[in-house]
């Protein structure tokens, strides 16, 4: 690590946006410190963590203490990739090269289909309001699901059948934000043998560690009856 900074994390064990986080650190090489949010106590509408930290309420924040005694904090998932990614560019580069600037294109393209087209829509906030609207769990379900349907197709649509992972044969961002989208997806129960190379990918960084360091079933905060009995 290139200085002393050291890095805070306040997250949850099932959200998919603190997921990113821990995928990317260990990949990185990035020692994170946990602060656990239990978002299912509402937790994250505490007034420490609301006012002092994050006003949006939500999770990942990462707080970046710095030697001088200062601290930055980032509030958003994918603006702490985006920092991770330029603080630290030689460190298991999830982007191509600059000179390649299509190629980041490219990746860029499938991060954010997960992260705005799956993601914002399927996220716990939204889709409980869509089953407010009239108290039917079904419309929540089914809402949900084709979010996940749509923006797998348009991956799937983008990536090679012969790469080993979402864009090449190199770990990349897509690959940090597919696998936790995915992983949500699977908790809704579907079937999805309808985006075969998708699956294919995503069955290939289940099995690499820094994969497995950012599973929901193996957090801290993990819940014993979710956890991964093989860890």
């Amino acid at each position: 690590m290139e200085n002393q900074d050291t890095f805070e994390l306040y997250s949850f064990w099932c959200s998919s946006c603190c997921q990113r986080i821990i995928i990317a650190a260990h990949l990185k090489g990035i020692t994170l410190k946990y602060n656990y949010v239990d978002l299912s106590a509402r937790g994250h509408h505490d007034a420490k963590y609301k006012d002092d930290l994050n006003p949006s309420a939500s999770v990942p924040t990462l707080v970046v203490h710095h030697p001088d005694g200062t601290k930055t904090i980032i509030r958003q998932s994918m603006t702490i990739l985006e920092y991770f990614e330029e603080r630290f560019p030689n460190q298991s580069p999830l982007l191509p090269p600059v000179s390649a600037w299509q190629d980041r294109i490219k990746v860029r393209d499938l991060v954010n289909i997960i992260a705005i087209d799956v993601q914002a829509p399927t996220n716990s906030r939204i889709a409980k309001r869509v089953r407010s609207v009239r108290d039917n769990v079904e419309d929540q379900v089914g809402f949900v699901r084709q979010a996940f349907t749509d923006g797998f197709q348009a991956y799937e649509a983008l990536i090679s059948a012969s790469s080993k992972f979402s864009f090449g044969d190199e770990v990349s961002l897509a690959d940090v934000v597919l696998v936790p989208a995915v992983d949500q997806a699977l908790m809704y129960k579907m079937d999805l043998d309808f985006v075969p190379n998708l699956l294919r990918v995503y069955h290939s960084l289940k099995e690499l560690e820094a994969f497995k360091a950012g599973d929901g079933k193996n957090q801290g905060d993990t819940p014993e009856q979710f956890r991964d009995a093989s860890q």
